[in-house]
């Protein structure tokens, strides 16, 4: 259980956020990512304690020094509710679905490697959903980490170009990289430790969200 200074909390509930920051001379010191009426998802590792992925923000208990730690009061579509921290969730996009991606290889753990469509050496993950694969490679010393990775269409021939890719650490932006043409995407000065991957398909109104680690 975190425990915080009841001076540092402030409760945030289906108002004008800029209004109530001004009635309560925050207006400097509290970051708020979502505000009441926000769709969000949950990030998987935490899906499972709750009724559903998806839910809206009824209210908020806002940190003023450690953003991760807002609070968010949240109602799913089954009239359930729970409350979340920051860390925990994500923005939910109206219109897109968001496929968890499974775990389907990782060379770390098997004793054979396999092809990987001309992405270069280095120890081998791949993500999957129905529709989709994210093969990546991931290299790594003691002082950083990179990965390439490609987006792949299962069943056709269709280069995913001009994806965006963002890894996050829980739901903290790391950073973010651009597909090129043939689908593949690269990234660099990465932590060690798990690490959440979101890709945005706008032709498909779809989102891969998976996790992996380093």
């Amino acid at each position: 259980m975190v425990q915080r200074s009841s001076s540092t909390r402030f409760n945030i509930t289906r108002v004008q956020s800029a209004d109530l920051y001004a009635r309560l001379g925050v207006n400097e010191c509290v970051t708020l990512r979502f505000k009441p009426n926000d769709a969000v998802f949950i990030l998987p590792k935490y899906a499972h304690l709750y009724s559903g992925h998806s839910a809206v923000v009824t209210g908020v208990t806002a940190d003023a020094f450690r953003p991760m730690f807002n609070e968010y009061a949240l109602e799913f579509p089954d009239r359930s509710s729970a409350r979340l921290f920051e860390f925990q969730i994500i923005e939910d996009v109206l219109n897109f679905t968001t496929f968890i991606a499974s775990l389907v290889f990782d060379s770390r753990e098997h004793l054979t490697t396999t092809g990987t469509r001309g992405l270069p050496a280095g120890r081998q993950i791949v993500l999957q959903t129905p529709g989709f694969d994210l093969d990546m490679r991931i290299h790594a010393t003691k002082s950083r980490t990179s990965t390439v990775g490609q987006v792949l269409e299962r069943g056709t021939k269709n280069l995913l170009k001009d994806l965006e890719v963002r890894l996050m650490k829980q739901s903290v932006l790391i950073t973010t990289a651009i597909t090129d043409s043939f689908g593949v995407f690269k990234c660099s000065d990465l932590p060690h430790g798990s690490l959440n991957i979101l890709v945005v398909i706008p032709q498909y109104s779809s989102r891969i969200l998976g996790a992996f680690l380093i």
